[in-house]
């Protein structure tokens, strides 16, 4: 059986390659955009244009197969239990690089094609050359078809499901359920989004608005469908640490790759109705996105808008909420290390059991159980494990941890090493039973002696 640290690494494996391909395709002019940078359709045969588009392409291919490699290296590492730990840590330094560095090949070729286009004058004329944001209230009001609410609604009941068959885990299903409502929010906020404004051609506006809404309102219910299947992965897999991380998993790759299909067919659409586009006017707002990547427009007082190029959006950071949503998702990502430290010291960490001054105590990191000798109606040694459902606590191929029920003891507080037998099995007086194991054999066998003679004695 594979270890979670395994796992974790050949999860995330594909999550360069999809980057890579979709910043790949920004390496293509649509709506007169490559890279961020909108150019007339006279600079698409420009030779330093292509070169560093080029160059811009084999960077982004280098970079992904240098992690790629480094995932499968991990994964490697993973394997061993001794190794398990530091491969956690690195990990998620992996992840925080795989988010960085991309989009810093993308915004340093973007600089490098702005200064090219300052360099040749390839600005628009006419109306756009006041650099300020066009859009087509027409298109933008438009009514097309719709993706049914009634979808959302089916499986808002279907995550709320879980929540009366587990009361242990309310909680964690009552934010599956808001994760859920939120995808519903902003499938109705999509409709609203402003129109896909090109040029002055007011039939090619409203078409891209078209596809762009339709294809952002499929993607909101695939993602509505996978935290609600999250939520019953949460439920019925509970019992194996493995299961349970391929069914929070799963439906996540789903979602990537239903979000990456959507993306490659709208880029594809885009790149071949707006192929015309670009001679006389033509929309330029290059002057309020930083890198092509960073929003910021003083003049919009739109939070959310929609990307340069594709289905994706972006926030505006010339409004004050814009600014604190940045700050916290870059919070998020630095403490990424923090998180990898955190989950390294859990999986490395081992499992103790002793008696000390008439009390039974097992440690793991943030678990501790404590139990007086007093209380201590009867103690077993456990060859074999039970089969036990998880309830609330962390799992993993070096711990078990939290509470547990099982059908030959009923409900368990379980801290203990799965891999290193045999187990203590302690029933109190106050009725609560408890399942623990160090990591080391003698110690639990140790534990057994020490504690029996004491009852004997009492």
């Amino acid at each position: 059986m594979m270890s979670t640290a395994t796992i974790l690494w050949l999860s995330c494996s594909w999550i360069p390659l999809l980057i890579w391909w979709t910043l790949r395709n920004s390496a293509r002019f649509k709506k007169n955009i490559v890279v961020g940078v909108t150019f007339p359709r006279e600079a698409r045969e420009n030779v330093q244009v292509k070169a560093l588009l080029t160059s811009y392409r084999h960077l982004q291919l280098a970079c992904a197969i240098v992690l790629v490699a480094a995932a499968l290296g991990g994964a490697a590492t993973g394997t061993v239990r001794a190794w398990a730990g530091s491969s956690m840590f690195c990990w998620s330094v992996w992840i925080l690089v795989v988010c960085i560095v991309p989009e810093v090949i993308y915004a340093l070729t973007n600089r490098r094609l702005a200064a090219l286009k300052d360099e040749h004058g390839w600005r628009p004329r006419g109306a756009a050359a006041q650099r300020v944001t066009v859009a087509d209230i027409g298109a933008a009001a438009q009514s097309y078809p719709r993706v049914s609410s009634i979808w959302f609604v089916l499986i808002c009941a279907a995550s709320l499901v879980p929540v009366l068959l587990d009361r242990d885990n309310v909680v964690i299903y009552l934010l599956f359920v808001a994760c859920v409502l939120m995808m519903w929010a902003i499938f109705r906020w999509c409709y609203r989004n402003r129109s896909e404004v090109v040029d002055d051609n007011t039939a090619l506006t409203q078409t891209l608005t078209r596809i762009r809404r339709r294809a952002w309102a499929r993607v909101f219910l695939v993602a509505a469908a996978s935290f609600a299947f999250m939520s019953w992965a949460q439920l019925l897999f509970q019992g194996s640490a493995n299961l349970y991380f391929i069914g929070m998993m799963l439906p996540c790759t789903v979602l990537g790759i239903v979000a990456f299909a959507t993306e490659m067919r709208v880029r594809s659409l885009q790149e071949r109705l707006t192929k015309a586009s670009g001679e006389g006017f033509y929309v330029d707002e290059d002057d309020h996105w930083i890198f092509g990547i960073f929003y910021y427009n003083p003049d919009d007082a739109k939070l959310i808008v929609n990307k340069r190029v594709g289905i994706n959006t972006s926030i505006n950071l010339a409004r004050p909420a814009g600014k604190a949503i940045v700050v916290a998702l870059a919070c998020s990502l630095l403490c990424l290390p923090v998180t990898g430290a955190f989950m390294a010291e859990e999986f490395g960490a081992p499992v103790t059991l002793e008696l000390s001054e008439q009390t039974i105590r097992a440690h793991h990191l943030l678990t501790t159980y404590e139990i007086d000798m007093a209380d201590v109606v009867s103690v077993e040694l456990v060859d074999q494990l039970p089969q036990m459902t998880r309830t609330f606590g962390g799992a993993s191929e070096t711990f078990l941890e939290g509470n547990f029920s099982s059908d030959a003891y009923g409900s368990l507080k379980v801290c203990l090493d799965p891999e290193v037998g045999p187990w203590l099995l302690v029933r109190t007086r106050s009725g609560t039973t408890y399942l623990l194991g160090a990591s080391d054999t003698a110690q639990t066998e140790t534990v057994y002696e020490e504690v029996t003679s004491a009852l004997v004695d009492a």
